[in-house]
């Protein structure tokens, strides 16, 4: 029976030794669980944060969307006057021309005409003066719709970016 109680011995020995070893195993597996779950609290927090970040550079891109466009309207609005006024200007050019031709022809007219002549010639520099003003107001418009597109390119980059991001954290796998 010596055999029979030292093998039976063994046997025993060997089953607490697998049983601790699984407790260990356990245990492992335990903590693991416990890291993982914390490192996907992370993520979500990450995502929430970037998910908000995402619809305020959304806000944001709408506003600028919104001052390019009455930027754009504005330019609309001075090119109305400037065209209108540029008409005006070739219109006194060809009165000076005409006034001019009947100067050459009727000597006796030519005071008055001349007088006529200096007065839309004081007009059209005016006018021209008035269009150069307009056409520096355009310019300064343009350069500001040219920077509300750069800035809206920029945010649009941001925005995918963070959209990839965002989509890169859903598709991590979690326990």
């Amino acid at each position: 029976m010596t055999n029979k109680k030292v093998a039976g011995f063994f046997v025993l020995l060997a089953c607490v030794l697998a049983l601790a070893g699984c407790k260990n195993e356990n245990e492992r597996l335990r903590a693991e669980l416990s890291q993982t779950n914390d490192e996907l609290a992370r993520v979500r927090e990450d995502l929430d944060r970037m998910t908000r970040r995402m619809m305020r550079l959304s806000d944001d891109l709408q506003v600028v969307r919104g001052e390019r466009d009455e930027s754009e309207e504005l330019v609309q609005q001075l090119r109305r006057p400037r065209d209108t006024t540029s008409g005006g200007a070739r219109e006194s050019q060809e009165e000076v021309a005409v006034q001019l031709a009947q100067a050459n022809r009727e000597p006796e007219n030519a005071a008055g005409l001349r007088e006529q002549i200096g007065t839309l010639n004081a007009t059209v520099a005016e006018q021209q003066g008035t269009i150069k003003e307009q056409q520096a107001t355009i310019e300064q418009s343009q350069s500001e719709i040219e920077r509300l597109n750069k800035a809206i390119a920029e945010q649009q980059t941001t925005i995918e970016q963070q959209r990839q991001a965002i989509e890169q954290l859903q598709q991590t796998p979690q326990p």
